[in-house]
């Protein structure tokens, strides 16, 4: 079922029109990009799994900030941002959507601002519609363990995704700590935020006014082409 939604995703991207290459404008700020962080040789900078995020943050410089694993993962990358507050990690607004990263089967996604700023979050796709979920709060200063993202989430019997995420249950396939699976969820439509706007929150962003907020958009945008996607439609919506 797991290649079964990896391929559904590879059909979507090529049903979907190329993705546009970045304007003029976009191209004159990619003279700011940093080679600090950067996967070295033999460390995934396209992690598809849980492990495989874990495993890039470990080796990055420390401490770790999402600025930095943003600017570290491989390009292109395809994204889809929405304006829900309905979630652990609630949108700030239209300046600071919830932007979601595809990468195979794994969902990250990321806030530039407001409360949900400092978490990476994490959704592992192990069937068409459920996945595993997991969190991490950054920066991260000392080496991360692979419990440590399913632990963040963890709550009385279940996580704290469970109040949203439909059908939590234990994962079995995961022995060294608790970990659960529950049901997918795809953002509503009328939520949802045009990239080209987003690049432009980019653009306007004064790093003397909001040095995080900038950063994290630059971490984004300015290492190479950013495209959008969206989420298969046979997921539900809370």
């Amino acid at each position: 079922m797991v290649r079964s939604f990896a391929l559904l995703m590879l059909v979507l991207v090529g049903c979907s029109p190329a993705p546009r290459a970045t304007s003029d404008a976009s191209a004159s700020r990619d003279a700011s990009t940093s080679t600090r962080c950067v996967a070295p040789e033999g460390v995934s900078a396209s992690p598809r799994t849980i492990d495989e995020v874990v495993a890039l943050i470990n080796a990055l410089p420390s401490p770790v900030t999402i600025p930095c694993f943003l600017e570290a993962l491989d390009r292109p990358l395809y994204v889809e941002a929405t304006l829900s507050r309905v979630s652990a990690q609630p949108a700030f607004g239209e300046r600071s959507p919830r932007i979601f990263l595809f990468v195979g089967d794994l969902v990250l996604s990321i806030v530039p601002d407001g409360e949900g700023a400092p978490l990476l979050e994490m959704s592992e796709f192990v069937e068409e519609t459920r996945s595993r979920k997991a969190e991490l709060h950054m920066p991260i200063a000392t080496p991360v363990s692979s419990a440590a993202p399913y632990e963040r989430v963890l709550y009385e019997t279940g996580t704290t995704c469970g109040g949203c995420h439909r059908s939590e249950e234990r994962d079995e396939t995961i022995d060294f700590t608790d970990a659960f699976v529950s049901g997918a969820l795809r953002p509503r439509d009328d939520d949802l935020v045009d990239l080209d706007a987003l690049r432009s929150e980019w653009l306007a962003c004064s790093p003397q006014e909001e040095p995080d907020r900038c950063a994290m958009l630059e971490a984004l945008f300015a290492h190479g082409l950013v495209a959008h996607r969206s989420f298969p439609e046979h997921i539900p919506t809370l």
